[in-house]
């Protein structure tokens, strides 16, 4: 805006990646585990209760496909938020499967919500075609009532997905953490 340029992180993934990356840590083998804190920032105006700065803290494992390594990065947070004293949270678990799954169940959900394409907010008539998946995150009351209805992509997932998330599900209930 007004011919400035400034650069601020946005989030810590896309840096972790790239370091990976341009450093070749990928030809060293094995598991890499890339960690990150500090500020990020968002320049769109931000959601309501969101702010334009934030702090996060975030651990990447790369190398690996193992549902072990889902399981380590979740138990390293837990215990985390546990030491911090922070005893108000909630893991949600869900998985994206792969592109053929995201892609079967991409297919599903814009069958489902062109039923409701009227009914939906404007932006997520045009998100219909373009990222239907973004739909499912709208803050406009009628579109979440619709997307609360919507499949879900665990029923979509393939068998081999589907035998990952079941273990990384195992492994977490074997180190007592809930979901």
């Amino acid at each position: 805006r007004g011919d400035r340029s400034i650069t601020l992180r946005p989030e810590g993934t896309a840096g972790a990646v790239r370091s990976f990356i341009e450093n070749k840590l990928h030809a060293q083998g094995g598991v890499q585990r890339l960690w990150y804190i500090g500020p990020m920032f968002r320049y769109e105006r931000p959601q309501a209760g969101r702010q334009r700065q934030f702090h996060q803290i975030g651990l990447e494992c790369l190398g690996s496909t193992d549902a072990r390594a889902d399981a380590e990065v979740i138990a390293i947070a837990s215990q985390l938020l546990n030491a911090l004293g922070v005893s108000e949270w909630k893991l949600s678990l869900n998985s994206l499967g792969t592109t053929e799954d995201r892609q079967r169940y991409r297919e599903a959900l814009i069958d489902y919500l062109n039923d409701y394409k009227d009914d939906l907010d404007a932006d997520s008539q045009d998100r219909l075609e373009r990222n239907p998946l973004r739909i499912l995150d709208s803050k406009d009351p009628q579109t979440q009532h619709i997307a609360q209805s919507a499949p879900s992509i665990l029923n979509y997932l393939g068998p081999d997905s589907k035998k990952h998330f079941d273990r990384v599900q195992q492994l977490l209930t074997d180190l007592n953490i809930s979901y």
